[in-house]
């Protein structure tokens, strides 16, 4: 577990993440250890959006998230209006979906604020 939670810390630039953003501390910490916990099951499928995903494509894709994708995550979190019931399992979907969404979730945003006015500089 340890040797997961070092190359998870490196990969998300941990030290970095927590200095910009020392109020959510826990936040992150608690992502990274949902990941390694994931990364550690002795299980073959992990269950994500519902679905049994194979535990080596779920390891896999938690071990090329970076700080961009962690940032995008607590974002989107933050952002949520409606309850969750399974926060784990929530969570364990938003990880897993945000190299997939991350790209989309940014151009929406930009076409959002294009359509408002907001122009460079201002």
């Amino acid at each position: 577990m340890d040797a997961y939670r070092a190359l998870i810390h490196e990969n998300i630039s941990y030290g970095d993440l927590l200095r910009d953003h020392p109020y959510d501390a826990d936040l992150i910490d608690g992502y990274v250890e949902l990941m390694v916990e994931v990364c550690c099951t002795g299980r073959e499928t992990v269950r994500v959006n519902q679905d049994d995903i194979p535990a080596a494509v779920v390891r896999s894709r938690f071990l090329k998230l970076d700080r961009e994708h962690i940032l995008y995550v607590m974002e989107s979190m933050q952002r949520n209006t409606t309850q969750v019931v399974n926060v784990r399992a929530y969570t364990l979907s938003a990880l897993y979906n945000a190299p997939v969404t991350i790209g989309q979730y940014y151009t929406s945003q930009v076409s959002h604020d294009m359509a408002q006015g907001w122009e460079v500089g201002t």
